[in-house]
Parts: structure tokens; C-alpha cells; sequence
């Protein structure tokens, strides 16, 4: 691992700038043994948002308001929160790791981050999976997972898995990691990018088990659909979500080329039980919880409506009200919180009961970016 680099907390409040992701989403996301004592903070939630120059991170009380005060960390960052503590994932050309304590947040960087662990340049963290004491982390960009600590976040396994990059590639562009009975899936999309046009070669994406207590490779399914973006567990059965291709005009089309696909793993063989062409486009963004799924789907830039999935039903409908869902969604205890990002017309969305409500936002707060619940 290379020294800690230059930290990009500001440990000082951020200006009055809005915001708040996973592909953003915190599907992913397991539980750790202190949502399992059933430990509670004072917040519901914490949002990250940015502009693509800067990001700040803000968070959500019991009463749904969005704090005036706000944390300043990199441009593109994940939150995850996870029992009583808050992670912060600074992503390409940050590369850090922070744990926070969320109820010093309102103090200030300084008294709220707990650590803040350094990965190696271009790594790119996107996702934690949290086992007990240890996480281990997807690096989009980089040739390895790894397990840290999440008592001081030092790095303690590796897994190497460049040897399932697509030719001429050295990492298999890691989507979104689970842990599930004892085991480390692992959701990798195998993309190739022209250097010189940017053209994208995507083929079909790709599952990886790994053995979570010592990262010997267990398994491997090849899956139907190309671009896949997040997965689920539900009743014995995995769930993966796909965008598919861009179209020429950088859209995605409403077909069968993506979706919902479900995976049984014990027999290795997937069947896509929601079609692109159902949801009017393939999947930036997933989360789900007990058999209930919402999608953000991606139909071009800006347009991005909100699906709500049965799984068991094989049902869909969309969501009212919010119109580009690229600023991620979270779920949990049958909460669900997005974040819209509609030009001039950014909010956060708290949906319960099926009904969606905006959350009033601080003045000058950025887009929303990355969002999660407690």
C-alpha cells in the first residue's frame, strides 16, 4: 500500500453547499454486530453531494431535516453507514477510506473521523461488505480486493483478481460485493475502454464466491446480461441488476438486453424476471429488501425515474414524483431514501408507505451524490 496521501477532509465546516450516492446505492451493504444489538444513532440517514469539483457530506435527524452545517471530503464519495458508525469512501484520485462517528458529526471533521486508511493511487473503493470486526472492500480499478479493520482500517487480506479482467485489462471493474453465508460474491462487469474514442466493449458480467474467512475461490457463474450494477439476496436467491450497452445517444433502450436477472447459484444458471423492456430502460442504481427493490432507471442523461420492484410478484411500478435518480438510493426497515438530481431541481426523497416526500434542503446545498440510511 502506498503512505497516506494528502487528506481531503477539511477539518473545518464546509460553505453553505448542498448535497448527498453507489452507482450509487447501499444494497450491499451487511449487517454488521452492531445492527445486530440493534444499536441506534440520533440521525435517519447522511447525504453526500456533489458538482463533480467539490462534495460535502451532510446528514438527516429523527425530525427529516437535512443539517445546515456540512463536512467537506472529495468530489466523488460513497456513503455507507453500518451500526453506529459512518463510512466514507473517496473514490478515484482520492483513494481514502474514513470511519466516522456520527454523533460527532456536528463537531466537525477533526472530532468525528475515528481513521482514515490510504489505498493504493487509482484504486478506487466503491463498496464495503462488513464481516464482524473486518470489510472487505471493492476497488473498481484495481487488480485485488481487500479486507481491513474496522477498528483502525488496516489492511489485512488480499484477493487477487485480475486474471478475470476482459483482454487488455487489468481489473474485472468490480460492481458491488455481498457477503451471504459465509461467503464473498462478488459482482464484476469485465468492461474494455478505447483509450483514444472511449468506446466501451461490455460483455456479459460476471460472478465471483469467494471463501470470506480465506479468500480461496470457491465458484464462478458467467451471467446473462451485460453491465450489471448491484445485486440482492432474497428468499435463497441472488439478484442482479444490469444497465446493458449505451445506445448512441447514451441512453439505454427498453429491452430485453437487461434488467432483473436471478441467479441460483447452487445450479449455477440465471433467467432475467424483469426485463428492460418493462422498466423503460436498464439499471443505474439498485437496493432491495425482503423480496422489495427500487431501481433507478436510466433512460439518458437526467432522465432517471424510480421503479419500485416486487421480486416475488414479478411486478413494477414507478415511483411519482422523482425524475432522475442518479443520486442513489438506500433502503432499510422499509424506509427508503433517494436522491433526485433534476437540474434546478435537486432534492432528497424520503419514501414511506409508498408515499414520496421531498426533505427541505439547506440554501446553496449541492446535488445530491450518494445517500444512505442508519
Amino acid at each position: 500500500m502506498n503512505k497516506m496521501k494528502k487528506s481531503l477532509i477539511t477539518f473545518a465546516f464546509a460553505g453553505s453547499v448542498f448535497g448527498l450516492v453507489a452507482c450509487g446505492d447501499d444494497s450491499s451493504s451487511s449487517p454488521s454486530a452492531s445492527d445486530e444489538n440493534d444499536v441506534s444513532v440520533s440521525l435517519t440517514g447522511v447525504i453526500f453531494g456533489s458538482d463533480y469539483t467539490t462534495g460535502e457530506l451532510r446528514w438527516i435527524d429523527k425530525e427529516g431535516k437535512i443539517s445546515d452545517k456540512s463536512l467537506e471530503f472529495y468530489q466523488d464519495s460513497k456513503v455507507i453507514a453500518n451500526g453506529v458508525d459512518l463510512y466514507v469512501l473517496e473514490r478515484m484520485g482520492a483513494d481514502n477510506i474514513s470511519k466516522l462517528d456520527p454523533e460527532k458529526l456536528s463537531e466537525g471533521a477533526k472530532e468525528a473521523v475515528k481513521w482514515q486508511t490510504s489505498l493504493d493511487d487509482g484504486a478506487n473503493p466503491v463498496d464495503l461488505a462488513f464481516d464482524g470486526e473486518n470489510a472487505w472492500v471493492a476497488l473498481q480499478n484495481a487488480d485485488s480486493l481487500v479486507q481491513i479493520s474496522t477498528k483502525d482500517g488496516k489492511v489485512s487480506k488480499s484477493i487477487k483478481i485480475g486474471k478475470f479482467a476482459y483482454e487488455g485489462e487489468t481489473s474485472p471493474y468490480v460492481a458491488d460485493i455481498e457477503l451471504n453465508d459465509g461467503k464473498l460474491f462478488v459482482l464484476m462487469q469485465r468492461y474494455t475502454m478505447d483509450p483514444t474514442t472511449w468506446a466501451t466493449t461490455y460483455p456479459a458480467g460476471l460472478l465471483a464466491i469467494y471463501d470470506a474467512s480465506n479468500g480461496e475461490l470457491k465458484d464462478t457463474v458467467q451471467l446473462l446480461k451485460k453491465n450489471p450494477t448491484a445485486m440482492a439476496f432474497f428468499d435463497g436467491a441472488l439478484y442482479v441488476a444490469s444497465q446493458g450497452e449505451y445506445n448512441e445517444a447514451y441512453g439505454t433502450d427498453a429491452d430485453d438486453k437487461r434488467g432483473v436477472e436471478k441467479v441460483n447459484i447452487k445450479d449455477k444458471k440465471s433467467e432475467l424476471i424483469i426485463s428492460g423492456e418493462k422498466l423503460g430502460g436498464g439499471i443505474y442504481a439498485f437496493a432491495a429488501e425482503k423480496g422489495t427493490a427500487y431501481a433507478a432507471v436510466y433512460k439518458a442523461y437526467g432522465d432517471v425515474p424510480l421503479a419500485k420492484i416486487d421480486l416475488s410478484a414479478k411486478k413494477v411500478e414507478m415511483v411519482k414524483g422523482i425524475a432522475d435518480a442518479e443520486g442513489s438510493i438506500s433502503v432499510k426497515g422499509g424506509v427508503v431514501l433517494v436522491g433526485d438530481r433534476s437540474y434546478g431541481a435537486e432534492k432528497v426523497y424520503m419514501i414511506e408507505d409508498g408515499e414520496a416526500t421531498a426533505l427541505e434542503a439547506p440554501k446553496g446545498a449541492i446535488a445530491p451524490y450518494s445517500v444512505t440510511l442508519f
